[in-house]
C-alpha cells in the first residue's frame, strides 16, 4: 500500500511546489508587512518624537538627519515591494537586510556597548527591553530570510520550467 501512495504524493508535491513556496513567501511577507507598516507609520505620524529619539542614538552625527527620513521611507517602500508579486523577492531581500541591521543594533544596545540607549522604533517596542527587542528582531530576521528563500526558489523553479 505504501509503495503506491508515496510516488503519488511526491509527484503531487513536485507539481505544486511553486504554489507551496509562493504561499510560504506570502505568509512571511504578511508578517513583515504588518511589522513595517506599524514601525514606518509610527515614525511618520510621530516624526518629531522619532527625530528627537534618533538624535539620542549613538550614531555618527552626519547620519542622523539622513536616517530620520530614510528609515521610514525604506520601511514603507519595502512594504510596497512585498505587496507586489514581481518585486517580492527584492522586498524580502531588503527586509532581511533591515532586520539583520536592526538585530545587530538591538544586540549592541542590549549588551550596553554604548551605554543606555533609548529605542526609536515606535510603539510596537515601547514595552520591550533591549533583550526582548533583540530576540524579536532575530526571529523576524529569520522570517525575512526564510521568505526570501521561498520566493527566490519559486522564481528560479518557474524560470527553469519556462526554459523546458
Amino acid at each position: 500500500m505504501m509503495k503506491t501512495i508515496t510516488p503519488h504524493i511526491t509527484t503531487h508535491f513536485n507539481r505544486h511546489l511553486t504554489i507551496y513556496l509562493d504561499t510560504l513567501a506570502i505568509l512571511c511577507s504578511a508578517v513583515l508587512i504588518y511589522l513595517f507598516v506599524q514601525t514606518g507609520l509610527n515614525k511618520v505620524l510621530y516624526h518629531t518624537v522619532f527625530s528627537i529619539q534618533m538624535g539620542k542614538q549613538p550614531l555618527p552625527i552626519w547620519s542622523k538627519p539622513i536616517l530620520v527620513y530614510a528609515l521610514p521611507t525604506i520601511e514603507l517602500s519595502t512594504v510596497l515591494l512585498l505587496c507586489i508579486t514581481r518585486t517580492r523577492v527584492w522586498g524580502l531581500l531588503i527586509a532581511t537586510a533591515l532586520m539583520f541591521a536592526y538585530t545587530i543594533y538591538a544586540y549592541l544596545a542590549y549588551r550596553e556597548v554604548y551605554g543606555y540607549v533609548i529605542c526609536a522604533c515606535g510603539k510596537v517596542f515601547e514595552d520591550m527591553g533591549w533583550r526582548e527587542h533583540f530576540y524579536f528582531n532575530a526571529k523576524h530576521t529569520l522570517v525575512a530570510l526564510a521568505g526570501f528563500y521561498f520566493a527566490y526558489k519559486s522564481k528560479t523553479l518557474k524560470a527553469t520550467k519556462k526554459k523546458e
